[in-house]
């Protein structure tokens, strides 16, 4: 994008490089459309309900783990998608302002379950990490005792 706005650029560079940005917010979308499309096809096969957002991320997870898909296909488009996330909520927000009285109406169990089920990830978050660093201390020991000492 430096390119298109430099004054010393010729027409010829400012068309490819708006063509090149075009072209990688295009294959960004499409690619993040398609893992989307393809998430809601499994969804739709699989007998368990489980969104196909949710399996379309993972799927472009593992693509983009197993280095399938190169992650700079899809820079550009994410960090768009992360500039304007704000915009993306609105509609959830307005949903959720259609029906607030249902919201008035179960505040206590709303209230207790948000809290509830915060404390319970913040214990087993807890609980799980002093474990791992017990049993890394644990592995540790030991392979400091297998080194042999000197005399």
């Amino acid at each position: 994008m430096k390119h298109l706005l430099a004054k010393h650029a010729t027409i010829k560079h400012r068309l490819y490089s708006l063509y090149y940005s075009l072209f990688s917010y295009g294959r960004g979308l499409l690619i993040l459309t398609l893992s989307l499309w393809v998430g809601n096809f499994i969804s739709q096969l699989l007998p368990i309900m489980i969104p196909g957002s949710i399996i379309g991320l993972l799927t472009l997870f593992f693509l983009l783990a197993f280095q399938i898909i190169p992650t700079r296909w899809i820079k550009n488009s994410c960090n768009l998608f992360m500039r304007y996330m704000t915009l993306l909520f609105i509609p959830a927000a307005m949903g959720i302002m259609d029906n607030y009285t249902l919201l008035l109406n179960n505040w206590l169990p709303i209230i207790f379950g948000s809290i509830g089920s915060s404390l319970l990830v913040l214990l087993l978050t807890a609980w799980l990490t002093e474990k791992l660093h017990k049993k890394t201390a644990k592995n540790f020991d030991l392979s400091d005792n297998n080194e042999e000492k000197p005399l």
